[in-house]
């Protein structure tokens, strides 16, 4: 049994993660967060049935809602597919508490107004110093440690981890349109304004978050104020982030020099597809936990995990390329067998369901192997209006 306390720098999902297993391992983990009071931001957050496999205590504290389908809307076609197990609409900020409780009940500690200054990494151990208050800090011994913080963080400045790509996020709290199903996901795609795409969420019978994912905050903000106008719906209060995109590379994934490792947002532990991060960086945290526990590689505790963003990667360089004629193929050629399938592969299963899905509609690689070719033509980061021209010839 290890009684060295393990250091985790920020109270994440995937930092929160990584501490209540090792506390339940009987590993003393030590979380340090800056903010105090702690106040993650609040979100709305739509995951798969994945993130109740990772726990094994009931999180219905923080669940909003739960759907069964999704309606897909793209310039000239649509499509709708049921889900055989419903999706989780969750509060992020009550989930993030409820992991602060699990992780004190199981016997970790988090330290919060701990802010990050400085790590002396000339010697092993390594030194972190924190500032904790006005003109007070505190020094921690730590031989390995991890990086929870953030893209922004100063463990991933100092571990190198730059170079990702970071996208924003914005939401708007919203009234339900009356011919909206209250299980019901609607998604629009339209290369003209976004390369990514618009989401409505339903998080009760009568409200939803409406949102889409842009290059910058600013963008992100217009571009959902012009879509919410155009649909006839009214903001009731607005939601925002930014969050890094997995890399496609044959290179090594930022996560850290083996002794310093980093989880979550920090190390881009998030789906290129749909800009989720929640499951992935969760999964990242207990593989980062597992390494710490046991002395095991991280690269191997968290070779699954890597093998599913890569393909979260690929596919996003596949759908940069598409235009609006390619997703109107996309859904005109969704057929009863390829819903069943999509129904049953969700998110976080991409790498186990990219098969059964190509070969319940063998047309969709024929269609997708067209538009990585454009895509590796040319950057990976495409404007919409790009591929609007490209569509048009």
């Amino acid at each position: 049994m290890q009684s060295v306390p393990l250091s985790i720098v920020g109270a994440s999902a995937a930092g929160l993660a990584a501490a209540w297993y090792l506390a339940r391992q009987g590993v003393p983990a030590l979380v340090y967060e800056a903010q105090a009071p702690y106040q993650p931001a609040e979100r709305t957050l739509i995951v798969t049935p994945a993130f109740l496999r990772l726990l094994d205590f009931d999180p219905r504290e923080a669940i909003l809602y739960r759907v069964r389908g999704y309606e897909l809307i793209s310039r000239g076609a649509s499509a709708c597919i049921p889900l055989r197990e419903p999706d989780i609409v969750l509060d992020r900020a009550r989930f993030l508490h409820l992991l602060v409780h699990r992780v004190k009940e199981a016997g970790g500690e988090v330290f919060f107004g701990h802010r990050l200054m400085d790590i002396r990494t000339d010697r092993v151990p390594y030194i972190l110093r924190f500032a904790t208050g006005e003109n007070r800090e505190r020094w921690v011994v730590a031989w390995r440690f991890l990086g929870a913080d953030g893209l922004s963080g100063q463990v991933s400045r100092i571990a190198q981890a730059d170079g990702l790509e970071e996208v924003a996020l914005c939401q708007a709290r919203v009234l339900l349109p009356g011919d909206l199903p209250p299980d019901t996901v609607r998604v629009w795609f339209d290369r003209a304004t976004t390369r990514f795409f618009y989401w409505l969420i339903p998080e009760s019978p009568h409200t939803g978050a409406a949102g889409l994912v842009a290059k910058t905050p600013g963008e992100a903000r217009r571009l959902l104020e012009e879509f919410l106008r155009a649909q006839g719906l009214e903001p009731l209060a607005w939601q925002e982030g930014q969050a890094p995109l997995f890399p496609l590379s044959f290179g090594r994934a930022p996560m850290g020099d083996g002794r310093i490792l980093l989880a979550g947002d920090a190390a881009g532990q998030v789906k290129g597809t749909t800009v989720g991060g929640l499951v992935a960086g969760m999964r990242g945290g207990l593989a980062a936990a597992r390494s710490l526990a046991a002395g095991t590689f991280y690269d191997a505790e968290s070779r699954l995990l890597r093998r599913e963003l890569a393909f979260h990667a690929l596919v996003r360089r596949v759908l940069d390329a598409f235009t609006d004629e390619d997703y109107d193929a996309l859904l005109g050629l969704l057929n009863r067998r390829a819903c069943s399938v999509l129904g049953r592969y969700h998110r976080d299963d991409l790498a186990r369901g990219l098969g059964p899905i190509l070969l319940s509609q063998p047309r969709w690689l024929l269609l997708g192997a067209r538009a990585l070719v454009r895509g590796l033509r040319g950057p990976g980061n495409r404007s919409p209006e790009t591929s609007r021209r490209e569509g048009a010839v």
